[in-house]
């Protein structure tokens, strides 16, 4: 699997050029890479700092599967695992 990589040197939010990749239908896998992000989010939507020098990205994916299809490939695997 190869992936695009789109550099940017500022961004608002690796996240949010996924989020606006995907609202565009856009196939992936594309790593999107910043040098400083200036609204960055982490999880549950918490504020994210990027110093200079620190790695920021975030990598889209499109999915093959319906949502459905993938919460049950999901069970499955864990149910494996167990």
């Amino acid at each position: 699997m190869t992936a695009d990589i789109r550099r940017f040197e500022e961004i608002d939010s690796t996240n949010e050029e996924a989020r606006r990749l995907g609202d565009q239908s856009a196939e992936g896998p594309v790593w999107i890479v910043a040098a400083r992000q200036t609204a960055g989010r982490g999880r549950r939507g918490r504020a994210w700092e990027s110093p200079s020098g620190n790695f920021m990205g975030t990598l889209y994916l499109t999915p093959r599967c319906g949502p459905r299809e993938a919460g049950g490939a999901l069970l499955r695997r864990g149910a494996r695992r167990a």
